[in-house]
């Protein structure tokens, strides 16, 4: 059941097109007022708190889960992270994220340790030339859900094959080094196809998917500085390359790499306004959803930006 409740987690924060607006962060008791040094124009980041909040029915099956995750942040880079999830009102299981990272600071592992000192899952990721060309995910409980990806480049264009599988996707970045399409093919037929576009300000303007997931998004940014972009920064590609190929990428994009604070989307047509809070130099204390999509769907995200001056 856990890793059933880590997969739904990930899977609507990254396929939320599909519904309607998807994005990140629910409070289960965070720190509410943005950290210390909340009311300076300094833009270091302590502390990033993503909690969320999900329930749904799985084939007639209802789930709830709850996650509480906090992520330490060091010289604009991710050092260490907890994460705590609930599942059907069960105690919380509590995991540290163990980041390990080479001489020139790319990471070359993260995994998640229990409070019994037990490894539940682990992401290794090997470079060639500076560049990815591997990388490999075990989850401990479940040989199911282990996989490994390799690469090869040309040109604009990154190749990933899923050992053991058909399974290929490729990726296409433009001048800057921006994912601008994922292409994914399941026995060489194409099973999905997402196209991103930008605007001048770097934000992520539109992502359009076509085939298995069927979605036409626009995003909507304020005028202030997102602090997690130069955070995500931070080995760019690698969320991306290690993801589903069935994984929409734009509300990541929108969320973590745009210049600007997202602050809604269209989904489909249907637009959604996000809850946004600003310290007196407008910089983003916090950013709350909540969505209901009936009895089958319903969720709450919130997030805590914390800073040191």
């Amino acid at each position: 059941m856990k890793k059933l409740a880590l997969l739904l987690f990930a899977l609507t924060l990254m396929t939320s097109c599909d519904v309607e607006p998807l994005d990140p962060a629910y409070n289960q008791g965070g720190n509410q007022g943005g950290g210390s040094g909340s009311e300076s124009a300094d833009l270091t980041m302590s502390l990033y708190e993503l909690d969320t909040q999900i329930s749904l029915v799985f084939f007639g099956l209802p789930i709830e889960t709850i996650t509480n995750s906090d992520l330490n942040i060091s010289s604009n880079k991710i050092a260490s992270g907890t994460n705590a999830l609930s599942t059907n009102g069960s105690a919380f299981e509590n995991e540290n994220l163990i980041i390990t990272r080479n001489s020139s600071g790319q990471i070359i592992n993260d995994k998640s340790v229990n409070n019994a000192g037990v490894t539940t899952n682990e992401t290794s990721v090997t470079y060639t030339n500076g560049v990815i060309s591997q990388i490999t995910y075990d989850y401990y409980e479940d040989d199911e859900d282990d996989y490994t990806y390799n690469f090869t480049y040309e040109g604009n264009q990154i190749t990933r094959t899923k050992v053991g599988s058909t399974e290929m996707t490729v990726f296409r970045v433009d001048a800057l080094d921006r994912i601008v399409s994922k292409e994914s093919y399941v026995n060489g037929f194409a099973a999905q196809i997402e196209t991103i576009a930008y605007d001048s300000n770097g934000n992520i303007s539109s992502s359009v998917t076509s085939i298995e997931t069927e979605s036409n998004t626009t995003y909507a940014f304020d005028d202030n500085i997102n602090p997690l972009k130069v955070i995500y920064e931070d080995n760019y590609l690698l969320p991306f390359l290690r993801d589903e190929y069935s994984d929409e990428i734009g509300p990541q994009i929108a969320q973590f790499l745009s210049t600007n604070n997202w602050k809604g989307a269209s989904f489909n047509g249907t637009a959604f306004n996000f809850n946004l809070e600003y310290n007196s130099v407008g910089r983003i204390k916090s950013r709350d959803i909540a969505y209901n999509f009936g009895p089958e769907l319903s969720f709450e995200i919130n997030e805590r930006f914390n800073f040191v001056n």
